[in-house]
């Protein structure tokens, strides 16, 4: 939930109208009333959001609050302008990717429209250091800082070791939490109660915390795990129990996606399982009849493979077609002797007839994208080549980049303020000195954000950085889905599928990001150079061809880009 920082302070002042706040809610009204006014957006304001959550463990809704409080007083000292406040309320912050708020949070951070993010305490943010780390990488893409009310870190080392002990310190604590928690579940489970959680259809809790047949719902189920014994589909037991008014556990009428963990629930035969503790429960079927029901649905279930034949298209999104530009989609026809084959079209042809790119085999595109790269990329005199070509290109750029030419105006900037200022200490004063100085003054400080910005945009990379993540993908099982999957979602950026060539792109900082997408205008200068010279600069791109030693000698031509490189793959012969 996200409010501005005004609509959350009335939707405070509407609570309880009677005057009996809590003591939390009051305080935070009065010092927002006293002290909020001090801070004012005025040009050169750094802006903020606050994130604060409880967890359902022995915390109150109203700790939100007190967090609220201490942030907005923190962000007060350090003149920082508070634009609204993100809340998760009884969400644990042990898995940041279930806490909605958050998630929010950090998809608006894009929009870059403040500078920083208030958490009362460090493990308010996250509670374990992968999450940490995550998701503070991602503000720092849009230059957001994290900061913390009660836990001041300073800047450099220091602070970076502080917050690290900190991150450990709420960790340990979540850990502890969860094993102290998973104890008490593991004695109830011993002494027969169930763990939270509603019951299933057909049972009911007792006060004690233990499973007993519904008289009124168990009937339900007896007649849905019959009807299916019998023969009847899932839509004919939906149909059937509608007819006569009856619900599900939920109070909904019951449709087909209602008896997917019903009718293979071990529940109904009265087996309640805890880990590795086996709960006896009252049975609500016998074991015959269950078992024959899970028969007829694994029938069921593999019936509806062969009839839906899916098939995984490996290079969906990544396979664009060298024509047109356009992408490549997953495709399939019927041959005359009545076999499916599969097979990549180009989405332009095939919607408009405008490009006249032929189809490509799935099978062999997709082992070839998979061999090359095993075979010709992934061995280790090609790992040490593209290191280093990507390292000469980045030194290269950054000698015409924009950072370098914000750098040069802000030491120009600088110059000019120092200038103003020796000469005011001589007292050389005009009307506008004043107003120029302000101006050089706001142009500093324009300046910084940009080199700030352009710094995250265009990060230098290490060659040690490119080896370990080029290295990572070796030694893998070329025939292992997992690992196919893992090398094309990972390391493969796209794959540009020519009549009479394959170039197939990849990312050596595992980025990926739009930003830095190479498209066909990228690519085809130096295609045709390539073409008449196999080995050129030009253009936003360097071709390269490098021997490699795997079974024999292949003579591979590499494209090199600012953040990453690609291969050029003939298909003639």
């Amino acid at each position: 939930m996200f409010l501005t920082l005004s609509q959350y302070i009335q939707s405070l002042r509407a609570v309880d109208t009677a005057g009996d706040k809590d003591r939390k809610i009051n305080g935070l009204i009065e010092y927002y009333d006293r002290h909020i006014s001090n801070v004012s957006s005025t040009p050169g304001t750094f802006f903020a959001v606050i994130y604060a959550r409880f967890s359902s463990h022995r915390q109150r809704d109203e700790s939100i609050e007190g967090q609220v409080r201490e942030c907005l007083e923190f962000a007060a000292r350090k003149k920082i302008a508070v634009l609204g406040v993100y809340m998760d309320r009884a969400i644990t912050g042990k898995e940041a990717d279930r806490r909605e708020s958050f998630q929010q949070m950090i998809k608006d951070a894009a929009r870059e429209k403040w500078q920083y993010v208030i958490c009362w305490k460090v493990d308010r943010f996250a509670r374990n250091r992968y999450d940490a780390a995550t998701y503070k990488a991602k503000l720092k893409k849009h230059n957001i800082r994290v900061l913390y009310a009660r836990e001041d870190i300073p800047e450099g080392p220091e602070g970076i070791l502080l917050e690290s002990v900190l991150e450990g310190q709420a960790e340990y604590y979540s850990a502890s939490l969860s094993e102290n928690i998973r104890r008490g579940q593991m004695d109830n489970a011993l002494e027969g109660k169930i763990n939270g959680g509603a019951a299933s259809l057909g049972y009911r809790i007792t006060p004690d915390h233990r499973l007993e047949i519904d008289p009124a719902t168990a009937p339900i189920v007896r007649t849905a795990f019959e009807m299916r014994a019998a023969g009847s589909t899932i839509k004919e037991i939906a149909d059937h129990l509608n007819a006569r008014g009856y619900k599900t556990r939920l109070g909904n009428a019951f449709n087909k996606n209602s008896f997917r963990k019903m009718l293979a629930n071990e529940k109904y035969i009265g087996i309640y399982r805890y880990r590795d503790v086996v709960i006896e429960i009252p049975a609500i079927v016998g074991k015959e009849l269950f078992d024959t029901v899970q028969e007829i649905n694994e029938k069921s279930s593999k019936a509806r493979a062969r009839k839906k034949s899916e098939v995984e298209f490996l290079l969906t999104t990544k396979i664009i077609c060298g024509r047109c530009g356009t992408d490549m989609i997953g495709d399939s026809g019927t041959g005359k002797s009545g076999s499916r084959h599969y097979y990549y079209t180009c989405s332009g042809h095939r919607r408009k007839s405008a490009c006249e790119a032929k189809s490509i085999q799935k099978d062999w595109i997709e082992n070839l994208v998979i061999e090359t790269t095993v075979k010709q990329v992934l061995v280790p005199s090609v790992i040490e080549k593209i290191a280093d070509g990507v390292i000469e290109y980045q030194a290269k750029e950054n000698n015409h980049s924009t950072l370098k030419r914000l750098k040069e105006q802000l030491k120009n900037t600088q110059k000019s303020i120092q200038n103003i200022l020796t000469a005011i200490e001589q007292g050389i004063i005009t009307p506008s000195t004043k107003s120029r100085l302000e101006e050089l003054e706001d142009e500093k400080q324009r300046l910084q954000v940009g080199i700030m910005e352009e710094s995250m945009v265009q990060p230098t990379v290490t060659k040690e950085q490119v080896l370990f993540f080029l290295d990572q993908f070796r030694n893998g099982d070329a025939s292992d889905p997992a690992y196919r999957q893992r090398l094309v979602d990972v390391f493969v950026h796209a794959v540009y599928v020519y009549d009479d060539k394959v170039v197939i792109v990849y990312n050596y900082s595992g980025g990926g990001n739009d930003r830095s997408k190479i498209t066909l205008s990228d690519i085809q200068p130096a295609l045709d150079e390539w073409e008449n010279t196999e080995e050129t600069a030009g253009g936003n791109v360097r071709i390269e061809t490098t021997d490699v030693h795997h079974s024999g000698i292949i003579r591979t031509p590499f494209i090199f880009f600012d953040w990453g490189f690609g291969i050029i793959v003939s298909r003639k012969g």
